[in-house]
């Protein structure tokens, strides 16, 4: 066996069952863990939510027993790139068909199709949302629909990476399709450590934002939603108006700090923070980009809104702007303005920020920052090699020549993200929704930011939608958290040959 090369393996040994079904079987039973807080919740509160979750607690064992059980013995080792590519995507559409139970079998969302969609809209961090009355849901209802955020936040592979013992490569296949960027430097010795870091990180940060949040007009259950909300990227709110229902500076600062740390690699935040090395997260070049485009277009925002007059004081145009700003680049969601009426070049900028998003390694969706940078440098050196037709002009990140290889998957990346939003734009188009609504809608969801523009809107829904376009804008939610070449590869035949 070491001495078959691993290609050749892949493609002579059969396909690992067992491990797949492992994994599914421990997320569905890891998931009632979470429900099990919720009910608890709904007994406190004596809400209407207590049987939908006592009886998804059931079909989580029902469904998880059996699948651990099978796939308990499995051959950690015979493992590989199929392997994870399918337990990642089955893993995230069936925590989601799953987590959908709480909105169908109570009665919340009577609407399959639409129940998938919130479900899946949780999970992958999107935080659009086919609700028209947010606040008259349970309240155990709504801490469930948060912690889908939280658990989406941080990738629900990497929970189970992190606590269970697996060995070699069948912890890095099924990490490596979940984790977000074109590179992921793997700055401990093994995956599962990697795993533990994040996973630690994540929940100091969540209990940082919670006692902040709590300190301020927050009750201690708005704490706890906001917070998973915030940190993971996700945007739920517990309020039909979202964050503009929140009359507090205070929360605004607080939750603007938190989703630049949700959007910022956490693999840097390591560094920063228990290596002591401060310097990598400032010498980062995704970073300096990241930051340094939050703080132009937040100030030019800020300038547009204040002598445009949509606002007579600039301190608070400053303060919304930049709270949109951040909100719209993290990929999370919240609304602080009905930005519909902020005008067509905000419009412009909105789509600008969800379209190309936050670090890679974060919580946030999109094209990733990185990927934006490689594309615009390698631009600008293509000016240099049509003067100098023989000049060598290297492309560099972080003081490393990128590799040609990965230029092409950058380019590859970026055609299928338009191409799919191209095609959910064409479909919502033939509902009768004008192109504006149709795009936004489309960029919102593969991106992971949730909100679009006009019929799609800070403080409008998805319920409007066929149960079609329903099911396509969820696929891309799915597509777009997963990187897209996670998901779509399966639908390649070559992917299934012998």
């Amino acid at each position: 066996m070491p001495f078959i090369d691993h290609n050749e393996y892949e493609t002579k040994r059969g396909f690992n069952y067992k491990f797949v079904a492992l994994v599914l079987g421990l997320l569905s039973l890891f998931q009632t863990i979470f429900l099990l807080i919720c009910l608890g919740v709904s007994l406190h509160y004596h809400d209407d939510g207590f049987k939908a979750l006592l009886t998804t607690i059931g079909l989580n064992f029902v469904v998880g027993l059996p699948l651990a059980l099978y796939g308990k013995g499995q051959n950690s080792y015979d493992t590989g790139r199929r392997e994870g590519m399918v337990t990642v995507t089955l893993s995230w559409v069936l925590t989601s068909l799953l987590g959908m139970m709480p909105y169908l079998l109570g009665g919340f969302i009577p609407n399959v199709s639409e129940a998938f969609f919130e479900s899946m809209s949780g999970f992958s961090t999107t935080g659009a949302s086919i609700l028209t009355d947010i606040e008259a849901l349970p309240r155990s209802i709504l801490l469930w629909r948060s912690i889908t955020q939280w658990i989406g936040g941080i990738g629900i592979i990497v929970f189970i990476v992190a606590l269970v013992p697996f060995a070699g490569e069948s912890a890095s296949v099924v990490y490596d399709h979940e984790t977000t960027g074109i590179t992921h430097d793997r700055f401990v010795p093994r995956i599962g450590v990697m795993a533990k870091w994040i996973m630690f990180i994540y929940i100091i940060l969540s209990i940082l934002c919670v006692l902040l949040l709590w300190a301020g007009p927050f009750t201690l259950y708005e704490a706890v939603c906001h917070a998973a909300t915030c940190i993971s990227t996700g945007g739920f709110s517990i309020y039909n108006q979202s964050i503009a229902e929140v009359n507090s500076d205070y929360i605004i600062i607080v939750l603007t700090i938190f989703m630049l740390f949700g959007a910022t690699s956490f693999t840097l935040i390591y560094f920063a923070t228990v290596r002591k090395e401060p310097k990598k997260l400032f010498r980062d070049s995704e970073f300096r980009w990241f930051i340094s485009i939050i703080v132009v277009i937040s100030i030019a925002s800020a300038l547009w809104l204040y002598f445009g007059e949509y606002y007579t004081s600039f301190p608070q145009a400053l303060e919304h702007a930049t709270f949109q700003v951040v909100s719209l680049f993290s990929t999370t969601g919240y609304v602080i303005q009905d930005y519909n009426f902020w005008g067509a070049p905000f419009w412009i900028i909105a789509l600008f920020l969800m379209f190309v998003a936050g670090c890679s390694g974060s919580t946030s969706g999109g094209l990733k920052t990185i990927r934006f940078s490689i594309l615009t440098r390698n631009l600008l050196n293509e000016f240099t090699r049509r003067t100098h037709p023989q000049a060598i002009v290297p492309l560099r990140y972080n003081g490393t020549v990128v590799k040609d290889k990965v230029i092409t998957q950058v380019y590859n990346f970026f055609y299928a993200y338009l191409t799919l939003s191209i095609i959910a734009t064409f479909s919502i188009s033939l509902e009768g929704y004008s192109f504006t609504d149709a795009v936004s809608a489309s960029i919102a969801c593969i991106s992971s930011s949730g909100p679009g523009l006009s019929a799609f809107g800070p403080f409008s829904n998805y319920a409007s939608l066929g149960d079609f376009n329903t099911f396509l804008l969820a696929f891309l939610m799915l597509v777009g958290r997963l990187e897209i070449f996670t998901v779509i590869t399966l639908l390649h035949r070559s992917f299934w040959r012998n």
